[in-house]
């Protein structure tokens, strides 16, 4: 077969190497790969506490919050840490006691908001973040209700 055309090797082996390694090209097709086979992860921690009342905790990114707010008409109390400048937080340290001072959940949460369904009572809950506490003494739940707060912390400036 005769082409109609002629091309030198030097001149082939210019257009393989840049047909081959056009970095455009490879950015593109890598980046695109990568973003189709791996969706924002999303990582809520649902468990009970030892007396068998469930909870959920997490939170970290809009679709974490976004999965949690479906669940949520399952839990009648709703806690979010934060940053009183608006950062959300993690890695908080809480602990709700009920009203004989027993411990009902001990955790270091995995994400600003912590859900929990706990039957009608009196409880206390304390936060510790970065070794500084925040306390709500008496914590009210009513059948049918649901309750939320918002535990916030000064940290300062560069925080």
């Amino acid at each position: 077969m005769i082409l109609p055309f002629t091309i030198s090797w030097r001149s082939f082996l210019i257009l393989l190497f840049a047909v081959i390694f056009d970095p455009g090209r490879c950015i593109t097709l890598v980046t695109d790969s990568v973003a189709a086979e791996f969706p924002p992860a999303i990582k809520i921690i649902e468990g009970k506490t030892t007396q068998g009342f469930p909870y959920l905790m997490g939170g970290v990114g809009s679709d974490e919050r976004d999965a949690m707010e479906e669940k949520s008409k399952a839990y009648n109390v709703r806690l979010a840490f934060a940053e009183r400048r608006g950062p959300y937080l993690a890695d908080v340290k809480l602990v709700i006691e009920d009203a004989k001072k027993a411990e009902i959940v001990s955790v270091a949460t995995d994400g600003p908001w912590f859900f929990i369904q706990l039957p009608p009572g009196r409880y206390a809950v304390k936060a510790t973040f970065k070794g500084r506490s925040k306390t709500i003494d008496v914590l009210s739940i009513e059948k049918g209700k649901t309750v939320r707060r918002t535990l916030a912390w000064d940290l300062g400036e560069g925080s």
